[in-house]
Formats: C-alpha cells, structure tokens, sequence
C-alpha cells in the first residue's frame, strides 16, 4: 500500500511537520507500506474558488497533488489545533477535490499541540471530516501534546517511551487500510477487472 500523509500547518515556525515527517519515517522503516509526506506548505494553495474538476485554471500543483490523493491507498491528516479544530489549509486542499479522491480509503488523524493535550478537538473535528468526504476514519487518533520536547524538526523521536504512541496507532491504522485494500482487491477479481 501507498499512504499519503498530509502536513497541514502552512505556519512560520511550524511543530506539526514534526510529526508528519516521523510517521513518514516510521511507515517506510518497516519496508512493509510505503509513505509520502504531502506538505500543504509547499503547495500554497490559494483559497478555493472552485473545485479541480470544474476549475478552468487550477492553481499551480493541485493537479499533481489530487493525483497523488487518488492513487494512494490510504492516508493520515495531521495538524495542529487552531481555535478547536484543525487548520484551515487542510480543509481547503480537501474542498479542492471530489470526495471520491477520498472515499473508500482509510484515514487516519493526528492532532498536535505544543502544550500538555495534543488536540483533541482538532482530532475529533478531523474525523468529522473523513466521514464527510466518505473516508474510513480510525478509532484511533494520535494525539501529540508537548511536541517540541517529543520531535526533533526533522521528525527525530527525542522521548523514546512516545515510540509505543506511534506504533499502536499505526498499529490500528494499519489493520484497517489492510483489511478495506484486501476487499477492493476481492471485489476487483469477482467483478472480473482484474
């Protein structure tokens, strides 16, 4: 499976990338799945207008970034929480696309947060959002609270006992992308597709 991870903080001096960066680090580690950071920060996207699929002149990258959405298998959303939920640079790259680019797929949030409660209303809000694009949300969520002392900036794992955090959540994450791929898969050889 390809899984797709977006960093959703666009913000100057950004922690949430952190910890985009160590799931990315994570996942390709056990050779099992592979991972793919999507930086939000990187593809500037203006405020939409109009989505992809009716948009006369799409903005610079989003055409690359919906295929990449599209052809991964699964994904994680992580951001901080801004104001009681997640920033708004994740649900405007969502609104860009149809839900279909979602549907079906497994996702899974991680909220961040400088302080001691990791975001859970970001987290919970987040959820909201993968049943609102037809996405499979995991029970789950990691939350990361006091992330400048958990993450290096480049998603080094500086408190060793958080590792266990990470690996039942991708645990769960992985257990049900697993098991919606093997499905589609099922489905593709009875209806003769394959």
């Amino acid at each position: 499976m390809h899984i797709t991870i977006l960093s959703s903080s666009t913000r100057l001096n950004r922690a949430s990338h952190r910890v985009a960066l160590a799931l990315e680090y994570a996942i390709n580690r056990q050779g099992i799945h592979t991972a793919e950071v999507l930086d939000l920060a990187e593809y500037r996207f203006p405020l939409m207008e109009e989505v992809l699929h009716r948009h006369p002149n799409p903005p610079d990258g989003l055409t690359d970034f919906a295929e990449k959405v599209r052809s991964s298998d699964a994904h994680i959303f992580v951001s901080p929480e801004y104001n009681g939920s997640y920033t708004s640079a994740l649900k405007n790259a969502v609104d860009y696309l149809k839900e279909g680019e979602f549907a079906r797929k497994t996702i899974g949030v991680a909220s961040v947060t400088t302080g001691m409660l990791g975001g859970i209303r970001a987290a919970l809000a987040m959820q909201q959002l993968v049943l609102g694009i037809s996405g499979f949300p995991i029970p789950q969520m990691l939350t990361v609270g006091n992330v400048l002392q958990r993450f290096g900036e480049e998603g080094t794992l500086l408190e060793p006992a958080f590792e266990k955090n990470i690996a039942a959540f991708l645990k769960n994450f992985f257990w049900l992308a697993e098991a919606v791929a093997e499905k589609k898969e099922a489905l593709m050889t009875v209806d003769g597709r394959r």
